[in-house]
């Protein structure tokens, strides 16, 4: 009996000494307060304002090599096929002919089902990663030789991520529609 009343106060003991403890930790603070999410958004804000001036940068440096490749600098054909191949890979070649256009887009919040459909949860609703990415692979499986996606161009090493409702494609946030 004593053991059991003696077990019982070290447990107590212990959740005191635990919450005393986070108590002194936390010191009534809130741990999602709005100053963190403000510096959330402004360093979000930030990187955007990099990444513009880094792609003001690559269309400057592109620009150099476009006009340095235009030059005849007694290169041999070996070389120019080299860096006609660099240039498919990397996604700076113009591409003509025909196209597809696709638009995704959430559905509007008040959507219902159809009778004899399970009405839709708010997650279907949404476009997501999958969605995406599975278009893109079907585009690709049914020929495409190339690939937009709002105004970047897909090349082997681009990865089509969602974070949330927001599309994040080489370095640049975008929302839907897509």
């Amino acid at each position: 009996m004593w053991a059991a009343r003696g077990l019982t106060a070290a447990v107590f003991a212990l959740a005191g000494l635990i919450f005393v403890t986070s108590a002194n930790t936390a010191k009534g603070t809130n741990l999602r307060s709005d100053s963190s999410l403000l510096k959330l958004s402004d360093l979000i804000r930030e990187r955007s304002e990099n990444n513009a001036e880094l792609n003001d940068s690559v269309a400057a440096a592109r620009a150099d090599v476009e006009a340095l490749a235009q030059r005849d600098d007694g290169s041999t054909e070996a070389e120019d096929a080299k860096l006609k191949a660099l240039e498919k890979a990397a996604g700076t070649t113009k591409i003509t002919g025909d196209a597809v256009s696709v638009t995704l887009n959430d559905a509007p919040p008040d959507a219902t089902a159809n009778p004899g459909y399970p009405e839709p949860q708010p997650n279907d609703l949404v476009i997501h990663q999958q969605d995406l990415q599975a278009v893109v692979n079907a585009l690709w499986q049914g020929g495409a030789r190339g690939i937009q996606v709002m105004d970047q161009r897909l090349i082997s090493t681009s990865a089509v991520r969602c974070v949330g409702n927001t599309l994040i494609l080489q370095g640049r946030v975008y929302s839907p529609p897509y």
